[in-house]
């Protein structure tokens, strides 16, 4: 956070000039600055309600979702750069009470085709609809199984993130400090733990979480109508599967990918590929650490009927080495499949003047014997109130699978939305 504080007010030195020459030349008048003022606020309140549907694991709470959370953003838009803000106001069954910044991120353009962003801000990349080949950015699991809304499954992060646009565009976002996925760790969830099941552990897991830094760069560009790009990352595999006698911990990885999206048969086509690197275990020998891995994705997106949307993927993940994995590990220890393959179906209905958004959302895996069904509803009621409500449904044959070991966290949720 030093080393973003630091670029972040040499950036903002640069700006000092210019912004003192808008502010003077600019009339003061009451009616000039309604409707040209460089400054926005916004404010928005939620409360969520998630409870289970059953379970029979240990110490369960009966509840995955209890709060009030309330977000206050403030810009400034200057005529070369942009300063975003936003602090959040939690109050919950689990977290009690919590105030975090959010968002504190200058924006800048450096000339013609070159721009920049420092701070806290949210990165997405990629064209997969919740799978995650390229994007090696941070997600919060236990928001994605809760009920919360989809754009909490992207927490922010504090990064320097550098972008050049011309013929081929090109990105890189340094993190200064490794930022890893919010995985389910006890204060929740119940899930699945070799020898014990699945139960709620207590105490809650805690992992060793590295204090190095993280690389993501990208190159892309449309021609002809195609959107291609290439990536690579340097960092840390983001969930806590490497084992030590410390404890959990992020092993090191990096990894080479690219993708495609076109216009295809009245629809939307898109591909994703990513070989994921183990530096700390190249040959698959170490079967306490991640082996190199294979990730591939095609999927295809329509409309089917008039505010009724069609999208379908297939996902396939492939772990390297695997007979040198099978080779050295305990006879104890739960694998995963040499091939584990999902297939997606996402159905999308508009209602109502499109005020209402239906969303069913099913990932079935062959391989693994398990699946995941997401539903909600949600109304617009007004252009300031909003409601919801849906299902998250898991089940599966094997308690070890991805998607098995969450089946005791099915629950119903609700949510209730202000903007003002």
């Amino acid at each position: 956070m030093k080393t973003l504080l630091l670029i972040f007010s040499i950036i903002v030195s640069m700006n000092v000039h210019s912004a003192e020459e808008d502010e003077w030349s600019d009339s003061w008048s009451e009616e000039e600055w309604g409707e040209t003022s460089p400054w926005f606020w916004s404010n928005k309140v939620d409360y969520s309600y998630g409870g289970l549907l059953k379970s029979s694991a240990a110490n369960i709470n009966d509840s995955t979702l209890d709060e009030f959370r309330w977000r206050s953003k403030l810009d400034y838009a200057g005529s070369s750069f942009k300063l975003e803000t936003e602090i959040e106001g939690l109050s919950d069954k689990f977290n009690k009470e919590e105030l975090k910044i959010t968002r504190f991120s200058l924006y800048k353009r450096l000339g013609k085709n070159w721009e920049a962003k420092v701070g806290r801000q949210v990165i997405t990349w990629g064209t997969a609809d919740l799978l995650f080949l390229n994007d090696l950015m941070a997600k919060d699991w236990r928001s994605f199984f809760n009920g919360r809304e989809d754009y909490q499954l992207k927490p922010e992060v504090d990064a320097i993130r550098l972008s050049y646009y011309g013929l081929v565009n090109f990105e890189i976002a340094y993190l200064p400090e490794f930022a890893p996925d919010i995985t389910p760790n006890g204060e929740r969830y119940s899930f699945y733990i070799p020898g014990s099941g699945i139960i709620q552990p207590q105490p809650e897991i805690v992992s060793l979480v590295p204090d190095e830094p993280e690389l993501s760069a990208r190159v892309f560009t449309t021609s002809g109508g195609i959107e291609w790009s290439l990536y690579y990352y340097q960092g840390f595999f983001k969930s806590p599967t490497k084992y030590t006698v410390k404890g959990f911990g992020y092993a090191e990885m990096d990894s080479l990918g690219a993708s495609l999206r076109l216009p295809a048969f009245g629809g939307l086509f898109n591909a994703e590929i990513s070989y994921y690197n183990s530096k700390e275990d190249p040959d698959g020998t170490n079967a306490l650490i991640p082996n190199d891995q294979l990730r591939f994705l095609v999927g295809y997106e329509t409309e089917i009927a008039n505010d009724i949307s069609l999208a379908t993927q297939f996902y396939l993940e492939k772990t390297g080495d695997y007979q040198s994995l099978l080779s050295n590990a305990p006879s104890s220890q739960v694998l995963p499949e040499e091939n584990r393959t999902v297939v997606t179906m996402r159905l999308t209905h508009l209602a109502l003047q499109q005020r209402l958004v239906n969303s069913l959302m099913f990932f079935y895996s062959p391989s693994d014997e398990d699946h995941y069904l997401r539903y909600s509803s949600t109304y617009k009621i007004s252009d300031s109130w909003r409601t919801a409500f849906g299902v998250n449904l898991l089940k599966g044959k094997r308690d070890e699978t991805f998607l098995a070991q969450m089946k005791d966290n099915s629950n119903l949720f609700f949510r209730v939305h202000y903007s003002f």
